[in-house]
């Protein structure tokens, strides 16, 4: 389908879309199909199709919204269902006619499309998401698919730099947060913060408090993140040591760090995840480490090399935000978050899933 190049364009659009959707309906006879500019003075609606449905008759009742986040969906659902109840009230419509409320936009997440059905207002996206039930009518699709528009800005959400923001407000979900607050925890620039604010609060996620912004949807926030999460950019060094064990942990003793004093290593993945949450214990040992820190790491643990049977993973990121919030859950051992630890996990293997969901299970409760 071609995209809507302008405002009226989009409004064209939703309304022929709209038409074609009841074209799936049998037995409906469309008496009147009308755009905004048939409309009269109602600025909040964009498009009116009636039609006889059986022995009643109804209106379709057509708002078009740009923007399909949570926040401007919200508003549009209560500003069309205060303008039909305004109609009933007023007498502007024939009180034998079913009103049917419908939103439209060029694409609706499902955070959207769940506003919409909890009050019982039909919805319509260019992608092909629609939801429309009436009489004894029920159509409901959704579809996989979502523009690139809509993954660009996610991406947007879930760089490195915005990772640090989203894992401070992960790890205190329960605290309101300044600007300059959340800036200084996750070390990143007050303009930067606003912008993810700004993205977070429309798909409300995080909602305005008057001691500042607070996570109110952690687990929608994680379970997207996951879903579009990258592993690091950087170099990964893989080799075989023959510690195991407690001769492993003696090996490493006072050797892991996260601070840029000293070589950074940390433990990541599954060897992270035993700490947090332990579960089957894996023959590979995993770890996040700057140049120096994995030098050190060569040395210690005598690495050599693997063609096969590696069962040390070195992987030295560009990152530098997952040394700065690496959790210390015993005295010396230092890991990788649990955050950046079961992103990790998520996006492996099925085994590694297990351990995430596991992990999630004692970790997230939330989740």
């Amino acid at each position: 389908m071609k995209k809507p190049t302008s405002g009226k364009d989009l409004e064209i659009t939703a309304v022929n879309l709209a038409r074609d959707l009841l074209d799936h309906v049998l037995r409906l006879d469309a008496s009147s199909v009308r755009h905004g500019q048939g409309l009269g003075s109602d600025d909040l609606i964009d498009g009116r199709i009636d039609f006889q449905h059986g022995d009643d008759t109804y209106a379709l009742i057509i708002q078009v919204k740009s923007n399909g986040a949570p926040r401007f969906i919200r508003s549009a659902v209560y500003q069309l269902k205060g303008y039909l109840a305004h109609a009933r009230q007023s007498g502007y419509e024939d009180s034998s006619r079913h009103l049917i409320p419908m939103l439209v936009s060029p694409y609706l997440s499902p955070e959207s499309r769940s506003i919409c059905t909890d009050h019982d207002v039909a919805y319509l996206d260019l992608v092909g998401n629609a939801h429309l039930a009436f009489d004894s009518v029920y159509i409901d699709r959704a579809v996989a698919d979502r523009p690139k528009s809509e993954t660009r800005a996610l991406r947007s959400i879930f760089t490195p730099k915005s990772a640090a923001i989203l894992r401070a407000l992960i790890r205190d979900p329960d605290r309101a947060w300044r600007v300059a607050d959340l800036a200084t925890a996750a070390n990143a620039s007050l303009g930067h913060v606003s912008n993810v604010r700004k993205a977070l609060l429309e798909r409300e996620w995080i909602e305005k408090r008057d001691n500042g912004v607070i996570l109110v949807q952690p687990d929608a926030l994680l379970r997207t993140w996951r879903e579009d999460y990258r592993q690091p950019d950087g170099h990964r060094i893989s080799g075989y040591t023959f510690f195991h064990g407690e001769q492993l942990s003696q090996q490493l003793s006072g050797k892991l760090n996260p601070e840029p004093q000293h070589p950074r290593a940390i433990y990541s993945s599954n060897s992270a995840a035993q700490w947090f949450a332990p579960f089957a214990r894996g023959g590979t040992h995993s770890f996040y480490a700057d140049e120096p820190g994995a030098r050190m790491l060569k040395e210690v643990l005598k690495l050599t090399h693997a063609a096969k049977g590696a069962n040390v993973i070195l992987r030295i990121p560009k990152d530098e935000s997952l040394f700065e919030d690496a959790d210390q859950p015993a005295p010396g051992i230092f890991c990788a978050s649990p955050i950046v630890t079961y992103l990790d996990l998520w996006n492996g293997n099925d085994r590694d899933r297990e351990v995430a969901d596991y992990m999630a299970s004692k970790c997230f409760p939330w989740l």
